[in-house]
């Protein structure tokens, strides 16, 4: 009798057990639509470096040396990814990204600083780019910005965005929730939304730059 009622304990356990880590559609939801609630709450934040972005855009069109060690950089990370397989391209630029945009959303606490330095980095980076690019090809220097720039771009406006938003909090007189659930909010929209959208991009150009390299 004892055998007989443990053999049928096994598949109740194990009905618990897929019970357990099973997440559901409707969790998948909720996490999705708080984690949009939570970028308009920082909405203004993230307008803000998105036009301080496109500002030194402009300047880096108009002075495209400005960047000129940025660039040496990035052809020497080039050099580097030469001859190497498609997983490793994708995960680099993966990782590269992923590394920048936590920087941005974790360093909140020191008044946004280096989200807007990222911004200012970036923009003045692109302007020299797209300036270079655009001596050869003005078609090409539209095309180097899609389609991965689709996805990268939106999710870097967010890193930055979150990370300001962090760090005005200690500059509002009254503001609407805790520094602590402000981080958590910013936190849960980096893991939710902005890391998916770095990998789609990563995997988009790391796929472009092998075929180019063939």
């Amino acid at each position: 009798m004892e055998k007989r009622r443990e053999k049928g304990r096994v598949p109740e356990n194990l009905y618990h057990r897929k019970m357990t880590y099973q997440i559901s559609a409707d969790y998948i939801k909720r996490l999705y639509r708080d984690s949009f609630a939570d970028l308009r709450e920082a909405g203004n934040t993230i307008f803000i470096t998105v036009a301080i972005f496109l500002a030194c855009i402009a300047v880096g069109l108009a002075h495209p040396s400005w960047s000129d060690s940025t660039l040496s950089s990035m052809k020497s990370l080039a050099k580097h990814l030469s001859g190497k397989s498609i997983y490793v391209i994708v995960l680099t630029i993966f990782f590269k990204n992923t590394l920048s945009t936590a920087i941005s959303v974790l360093s909140g606490p020191f008044l946004g600083i280096i989200p807007v330095s990222g911004a200012i980095i970036n923009g003045l980076l692109l302007g020299s780019t797209l300036s270079y690019v655009k001596r050869i090809n003005e078609t090409y220097a539209v095309l180097y910005l899609f389609p991965h720039g689709l996805f990268e771009f939106p999710a870097m406006f967010m890193a930055w965005g979150l990370g300001l938003w962090q760090g005005i909090w200690s500059l509002q007189k009254h503001p609407d929730h805790s520094f602590k659930e402000r981080r958590n909010k910013a936190l849960k929209v980096l893991l939710i939304i902005i890391l998916p959208l770095l990998l789609i991009a990563a995997i988009m150009e790391g796929t472009s730059i092998y075929i180019k390299m063939k």
